[in-house]
């Protein structure tokens, strides 16, 4: 750590990368040093677009542009490696960076594998290397504001939470591998899985009807995580609609809570609606924000530690045994 902050790498720049170059901007713990590609032409490319919208402007012109790994190790010093890589890499570089004495934010999903997360809580064990992974609806306040509703009881009891994330195929060829990419359930649909482990932990078990139709996993599916004794919650995902769509809708006993892109509203049920304000800085900037400055001072993930990470792919996983196997409901407790 050099004049106070934390020297950042990001390795892989295709639209996650540019996101995340864009959000460590005036950060108070930590700088960007260094980008990584194979692809040279993404060096140009001011900014990129992924279902949720532009990234906004990255200026490289104070930040070294790389094309391989080997090459940023040895032409920068930087203290953090931000990986950004298609899911099927991430444990490979997160492995070797800490090893090399790096600390790791690691995009979502942890890793295309139960054995592969494993791997990386080992390694940040061993090395004793801060592991974070960037499942950012846990950073944003629409979703903070939706866990506090669930557990704090202002709108009375949760009777049921509906959740809809639904978007074309994304255009990069390994999206369209299962192998690689996990399909629309690992890579879109993880996110209600992560907010459902976030919000209210392991569910008794899961049932998934879905389709495998882009990736050769499970690209359009209706997922229903069991709670004995409720609440019902269930989540909708697809790559097979013809655009981004979204919406979270919580039925509770006092009112109705529906999260849109931009919104949140409160129904009651005896008075009148309301819009809630909330702050709209992005969630990508707050994640990172709050990754750098435990980094920079020591201290635990409270918010996202890496194991919970790692069970939302293991609640992600039997989902998708559940859909293979039309619908059969698997135990998770």
């Amino acid at each position: 750590m050099k004049n106070g902050k934390l020297k950042v790498a990001i390795i892989g720049f295709g639209g996650m990368g540019h996101f995340h170059a864009a959000s460590y901007a005036n950060q108070k713990y930590a700088e960007l040093a260094a980008v990584c590609d194979t692809d040279e032409s993404k060096f140009r490319q001011a900014k990129e677009a992924i279902n949720v919208g532009s990234s906004g402007a990255v200026a490289l012109d104070q930040v070294k542009c790389c094309t391989s790994y080997e090459e940023l190790v040895r032409s920068v010093r930087f203290d953090v490696l931000d990986i950004c890589l298609p899911c099927h890499l991430h444990a490979e570089y997160a492995v070797r960076a800490m090893r090399e004495g790096f600390d790791v934010l690691c995009e979502k999903p942890m890793a295309r594998t139960l054995a592969q997360a494993d791997r990386m809580l080992r390694t940040a064990e061993e090395t004793g290397r801060h592991l974070m992974i960037a499942q950012c609806l846990r950073f944003s306040p629409r979703f903070i504001f939706l866990k506090e509703a669930v557990q704090g009881g202002k709108y009375g009891k949760l009777l049921r939470l509906d959740m809809r994330r639904n978007s074309a195929l994304p255009p990069n060829a390994w999206y369209h591998d299962h192998r690689k990419s996990g399909g629309a359930l690992l890579d879109l649909h993880l996110h209600d899985t992560d907010l459902v482990n976030w919000i209210f932990g392991t569910p008794d078990a899961v049932q998934t009807f879905g389709v495998s139709r882009e990736s050769g996993g499970i690209d359009d599916l209706l997922s229903c995580y069991i709670f004995e004794g409720g609440p019902i919650v269930n989540a909708e995902a697809s790559w097979c609609r013809g655009g981004w769509s979204f919406g979270i809708v919580a039925v509770c006993e006092k009112a109705t809570l529906a999260i849109g892109q931009s919104s949140i509203t409160v129904y009651w049920r005896d008075k009148p609606a309301e819009e809630v304000s909330y702050d709209k800085t992005s969630h990508y900037a707050l994640e990172i924000a709050s990754f750098t400055e435990c980094v920079a001072r020591n201290r635990p993930f409270d918010i996202c530690p890496a194991a919970s990470a790692r069970e939302s792919i293991r609640i992600a996983l039997a989902e998708e045994r559940s859909a293979r196997n039309n619908g059969r409901k698997i135990r998770l407790k």
